[in-house]
Formats: structure tokens, C-alpha cells, sequence
């Protein structure tokens, strides 16, 4: 479905470096997870709370670090635990051990190497479609479910379903288009041709472009600290050829007996508008949906106090179910 692949391409620039890890005090020492089939997972933990919140990073084939600020602080409330999935950056792993559902057994591996019996996750992009299809497979494992920019639960099936998602398509890639990130280049002296650029200067006109796709307010791209060494091509195709051509996640969701919260950007090119998730919700009783105004697919770069306040909010909400 075109829809699918624009997605996956654009998501697939999930690339930015760590911000300061300073910012979140280490609990443990990073230490790594073996798996059955010999690959190994990079775990970092944060934070001493009550309730353990594992977090999944988008991608495919991206890695944790670019997440590290949204979490900034949350440290003092929970238990925080970040990994890198396979054949991401600290995580080898040959692509041909890479797949969908061996994401799936890895987080479940992590669930049950931790010792917890329910696990609370937050995911972000790609990582969204990880936490879902885990609670699919998982479902008595699953507390609390906190997906942000998410990847819509479902594929389309009917016709009018199908013309919203080729609408939504369409504008997702206007947003990508737009003059604001064509006029960020020339203010900085970066809209010549690359081979005139130096390394430094391609490396911006690179993340200015990055900026463009994820953020509503371009100008911050110096947040979107970079480079592309940090991202796997072998490992981002590898999982993306083992997804199915459609899947529909809402009778998980709806069956789930927490909340299920959605907090997306009102300009995230994947949704834009979450004329996509507003549907849905109609069909998911349970689902709880926080748009973000003025932002984009990292919406804590756009719109840091509401996005913080939000994700405070739900995760208040999710861990206190029973």
C-alpha cells in the first residue's frame, strides 16, 4: 500500500544522536540482554519509581537516545528503562535474525528478564506498532500503553476509509514540502548545491531536511542533534519487509482493560490533523486521544510544556489501573 511505504521511508529517518544523557540519572549501569539466537540488546536504565515504564524507539533501525529529553525529569517518578531493538545501533544483530515478531519475543525476553509481571510501555513512531503488536501477542502482560506519534492501529478497509488514508498521504507530504523548510535553508546559507557544501554544512542541510519532516516549528533543528551513522539501513529494512500488508490493531486495544492513550502532534505527517486516530477512536472506547497544538511527529521539541504535562497525565492515568 504507497500510503505504508511513504510512511516507512519517512519514518525511516529516524536518525538523531543522544542528547545529554546527564540529563536522566543512571539507576543502573547500561548492561546488555542476550537473546536465544546469539544477538544482543543494549539496556539502559533510569530512575528508582514504583512503576517500571519500558520505552520502545521509533525506526525502523533507529536507536533510544534521541528520546532521552522527552523523559527528562521523569526520572524522579519512575523506573525508566530504554533499549536499543536489534540490529540498532548498540544492539548487533544479523538482518537476517531481524524481524517483526522477533522484536515481539525481545520485549517480552526484557518483560520477563526485569521480573515484572505487567509492563507499563511507552513507544514513539514505529515503536508504536512494536507496543501494539506486543500487546496483541502479550495481552495479560500489558499495563499501561502510552504511544506517541503513533502509527495508525489499523490499515484501511473500506473505501471511504481508503480515500482518508490517501488524503492524509497527501498532506503529510505537503508538510514535508512546505516553503518554511526551502526558507530555513537560505537563512542559514544552506540551499546551494551539496557538493559546494562542507561536511559541516551538508551534515545541517541534512537535519534542516530531517527537521522539516518531524518538526512543526523548523527553526529549532539545531534540537535535532545528528548524525546518520546513528541509524541502520539492514536492520530498518529488515524488520519493514516482515511487517503485514494489513493488520488491525483495534480489538487489542479495545480489549485492554486500561486506558489507551494517543498523543500525537496536530502537524504530524503521518496523521495530520489525527483525522486517522479520530476515527479510530470511535471504535476503541478505551482510547484516549491528546493532540498536541503547533507540533509535529516529536512533539517535544515543538511543544515541550504541553506535550510534558500531557505525557504526565497519562502515565498518572495508566499506572494507577488495576
Amino acid at each position: 500500500m504507497r500510503i505504508k511505504r511513504h510512511f516507512l521511508s519517512a519514518i525511516a529517518l529516524l536518525l538523531v544522536l543522544p542528547s545529554a544523557v546527564g540529563q536522566l540519572a543512571f539507576s543502573e549501569p547500561e548492561w546488555y540482554l542476550p537473546t536465544s539466537d546469539g544477538c544482543r540488546l543494549f539496556v539502559q536504565e533510569f530512575g528508582h519509581g514504583n512503576e517500571t515504564i519500558i520505552v520502545l524507539h521509533g525506526g525502523w533501525g533507529a536507536e533510544h537516545s534521541y528520546l532521552l529529553d522527552a523523559f527528562k525529569g521523569l526520572d524522579r517518578q519512575y523506573h525508566l528503562v530504554f533499549y536499543d531493538q536489534r540490529g540498532s545501533l548498540r544492539s548487533p544483530c544479523p538482518a537476517a535474525q531481524i524481524s517483526i515478531n522477533k522484536h515481539v519475543e525481545d520485549l517480552e525476553l526484557l518483560r520477563t528478564t526485569l521480573g515484572l509481571d505487567r509492563v507499563n510501555i511507552v513507544a514513539h513512531s514505529m515503536g508504536t506498532f512494536l507496543a501494539m503488536d506486543y500487546l496483541q501477542h502479550h495481552p495479560k502482560q500489558v499495563k499501561g500503553i502510552v504511544l506517541l506519534g503513533a502509527i495508525p492501529p489499523r490499515t484501511p478497509g473500506t473505501d471511504a476509509e481508503r480515500a482518508l488514508w490517501q488524503q492524509q498521504d497527501e498532506e503529510g507530504k505537503s508538510f514535508i514540502d512546505r516553503p518554511e523548510v526551502s526558507a530555513e535553508l537560505r537563512r542559514n546559507g544552506l540551499d546551494n548545491e551539496k557538493s559546494s557544501l562542507s561536511p559541516k554544512e551538508e551534515t545541517n542541510n541534512w537535519r534542516i531536511g530531517f527537521s522539516g519532516v518531524n518538526l512543526y516549528h523548523v527553526e529549532r533543528w539545531r534540537q535535532m542533534k545528528g548524525g546518520r551513522i546513528f541509524y541502520s539501513d539492514d536492520a530498518g529494512e529488515a524488520a519493514a519487509k516482515t511487517m503485514p500488508q494489513e493488520y488491525d490493531f483495534t480489538p487489542a486495544l479495545a480489549g485492554h482493560k486500561c486506558p489507551v492513550w494517543f498523543i500525537v502532534g496536530d502537524h504530524d505527517y503521518v496523521d495530520i490533523g489525527a483525522k486517522i486516530l479520530k476515527l479510530v477512536s470511535s471504535t476503541v472506547p478505551n482510547m484516549r486521544l491528546a493532540i498536541v497544538k503547533d507540533a509535529g511527529h516529536f512533539s517535544w521539541i515543538d511543544a515541550p510544556k504541553q506535550f510534558r504535562d500531557t505525557l504526565l497525565k497519562s502515565l498518572g492515568d495508566v499506572t494507577q489501573c488495576r
